[in-house]
């Protein structure tokens, strides 16, 4: 029997929540340092989790984490680019800005069903297309057999390809 997933929407004032947020961050910044050839220096770690945390509240902003039986197995971050944002954007589109799955609950259909539950998000956002800076050795893959294609641009922030893909009807 497929367990269900509970999403719950981290907001600053819940500090079990972000603590919890903050200690899969560790874990997820961990891996990524692994894969790339700048890894994030630890007296950055802290400042950038601290302000993901700050930048929560408008309805198009969604992080959530995610549990099954009460035990968090990662967590989902997306929001709706506007033309006012800084960086490299595409105004209208759902942006998957992090997006982690706890490497024991891998291969299971978990991550699947996040990503049909932040689609779906987007969706009601308005959004008709969706995008990702894809991590070479553990994202790709995935979002690949997601059907996100590579559109040959590269992040400036992170020097990571970017995929997109549009967003389907019939998805959470």
């Amino acid at each position: 029997m497929e367990k269900l997933i509970e999403y719950v929407q981290l907001t600053a004032d819940n500090k079990e929540l972000c603590k919890t947020f903050e200690l899969l961050m560790y874990e997820y910044i961990d891996e990524m340092n692994e894969h790339s050839h700048r890894p994030l220096p630890k007296q950055f770690q802290k400042k950038w989790i601290d302000s993901i945390i700050a930048m929560q509240g408008p309805a198009d902003r969604h992080l959530e984490i995610c549990y099954i039986e009460n035990e968090p197995i990662g967590f989902l971050y997306g929001k709706i680019d506007h033309a006012d944002h800084k960086g490299f954007i595409k105004p209208g589109f759902g942006y998957i800005m992090e997006f982690y799955v706890k490497p024991e609950y891998r291969r299971q259909g978990y991550a699947t069903r996040m990503l049909c539950r932040l689609e779906g998000l987007f969706r009601k956002d308005g959004a008709k297309m969706m995008y990702l800076a894809a991590d070479p050795v553990t994202g790709r893959p995935f979002w690949e057999a997601m059907g996100f294609k590579n559109t040959g641009d590269v992040s400036p922030e992170n020097q990571l390809d970017i995929y997109e893909r549009e967003i389907l009807l019939y998805n959470n």
